[in-house]
């Protein structure tokens, strides 16, 4: 009989994202930056995200494209732009170059929508370095105004996490964001956010499986409410867990739900197994492998 933890094993296999999805991106991504380049003077990109970090998961797969703005480009005068008019020119060239593409506008990004596969077009400009000599740059923060971000120290970070963890940090982010996704009410948890709290909390050190690794992820979101995380790097102020108020309750409700039944799934696990996979079976929505 296939133990829970070689389930969890096949399942991280399952949602591997395929060469053709990644290569798809890759497509969309040099399509959009010409754009970008030609009508906003934007000659230098940064790729960023769960496909960077190695946490994709298949069908999931978006990019995010941080756009180098040259600071004469956010000025108007002597003041910065509002970031919400920046987002504005941002999607109008992308309109007037993909007519027949879904593009929106997001908290921090246009998303620009290729059937499944979004790119995250998140307009930037250099603010300093940090410390270490990292770039911090300053991204639309969803009221108009900036926010700082470091991705190279945050990257370092989760990839030290990573590491430490001999690799099992990426698969299990991978399993909350499968999890995320195959709820009957998709669960609106930021990607950064889940993967910021694996790494601070150091839920995977240690000899741990990962179901354990899961479930303490989900103890963690309920016991901070889905709120924000202070960035232990002390350079975005907090990180936040999902966009807005009516989606954070949304999420929690999830979280709350999901966590009870990983609770006896774990505890189940020690005198059956398949009434542990029943219980799995419920937290992942019946696509938990038999």
């Amino acid at each position: 009989m296939t133990t829970i933890n070689e389930s969890f094993g096949r399942l991280v296999s399952r949602i591997l994202p395929t060469e053709a999805e990644t290569e798809r991106l890759q497509r969309h991504r040099r399509t959009i930056q010409t754009r970008l380049a030609t009508t906003l003077g934007i000659s230098d990109f940064l790729k960023l995200g769960s496909v960077v970090r190695g946490t994709s998961i298949k069908g999931d797969s978006d990019l995010d494209l941080l756009a180098k703005i040259p600071r004469e480009g956010v000025r108007w005068g002597r003041r910065t732009m509002s970031s919400g008019t920046v987002l504005g020119n941002v999607r109008s060239e992308l309109i007037d170059r993909l007519p027949n593409t879904a593009i929106t506008r997001d908290v921090h990004a246009i998303v620009v929508s290729f059937g499944g596969a979004n790119v995250d077009v998140v307009p930037a400009f250099f603010q300093s370095f940090d410390p270490r000599g990292h770039p911090v740059f300053r991204i639309p923060d969803g009221r108009d105004g900036w926010l700082d971000t470091c991705p190279g120290l945050h990257g370092d970070f989760i990839a030290a996490a990573n590491h430490a963890s001999g690799g099992k940090l990426s698969n299990v982010a991978r399993l909350v964001k499968f999890w995320r996704s195959c709820r009957q009410e998709r669960v609106p948890v930021s990607s950064f956010h889940i993967e910021m709290v694996l790494a601070q909390e150091q839920i995977c050190s240690g000899v741990k499986s990962f179901a354990e690794c899961f479930t303490e992820v989900l103890q963690s979101l309920a016991r901070r409410e889905c709120r924000g995380l202070h960035d232990p790097k002390g350079i975005s102020g907090s990180i936040p867990g999902c966009p807005t108020e009516a989606q954070r309750l949304l999420a929690l409700r999830g979280v709350i739900y999901s966590r009870d039944k990983a609770k006896l799934a774990l505890e189940a696990a020690k005198w059956s197994t398949d009434e542990a996979r029943r219980y799995w079976s419920m937290v992942f929505n019946d696509q938990f492998p038999a």
